[in-house]
Order: structure tokens, then sequence, then C-alpha cells
């Protein structure tokens, strides 16, 4: 029963507005931006003036931030963040 337990815990899910409005670490603990958005399974950070996204799996809550863990493609990242801007300025205009 008590590993159960622990699974469960190590399972937990977050829910889609829990990742927003969170300030974002890299796997050091460097504050690298703030979450702004989701776009599906994806959650968009505002790093600068820029945006990336970083899929929900690479992503864990660590209390006060949410931290990026493992390994993840930067240049993918960047480029999920500028097809999602170019997305949302459509939207706005």
């Amino acid at each position: 029963m008590e590993r159960f337990i622990i699974e469960a815990v190590k399972m937990k899910k977050i829910e889609p507005d829990e990742y927003l409005c969170r300030f974002v670490a890299d796997s050091k603990g460097n504050i690298i931006g703030e979450s702004v958005a989701m776009d599906g399974d994806v959650v968009i950070i505002k790093v600068g003036k820029n945006f990336i996204g970083i899929p929900v799996k690479h992503i864990e809550d660590d209390g006060k931030v949410l931290k990026i863990k493992g390994l993840f493609n930067f240049d993918k990242a960047e480029e999920l963040g500028k097809k999602w801007a170019e997305r949302y300025e459509k939207g706005r205009v």
C-alpha cells in the first residue's frame, strides 16, 4: 500500500491553470522567465521580449517556481514560442 501512495505522489498531475503566471527556472534553479500561456501540452514562457515553448513533460512544479527538467531542444523551444506569438498577434488585430 505504501508503494502505491508513493507512486501516486510522484505522478501528481498539475492542472493547466496551475502552469500560468509562474516563474520558470532552468535545471540549475536560475529564473529564466514567466509562464504566460498554454498551447496544447506546451507551456509558453516569456523570456525577455521573446517567447519559448516547453512541453509539459519537461516541466515540474518545484513549489514556488516551475522547473525545467531533463533535456530539451532550445532551438525547438524558440520555434514553438515564435509560432505561438505569431498566432497570438494575428488574433489580437
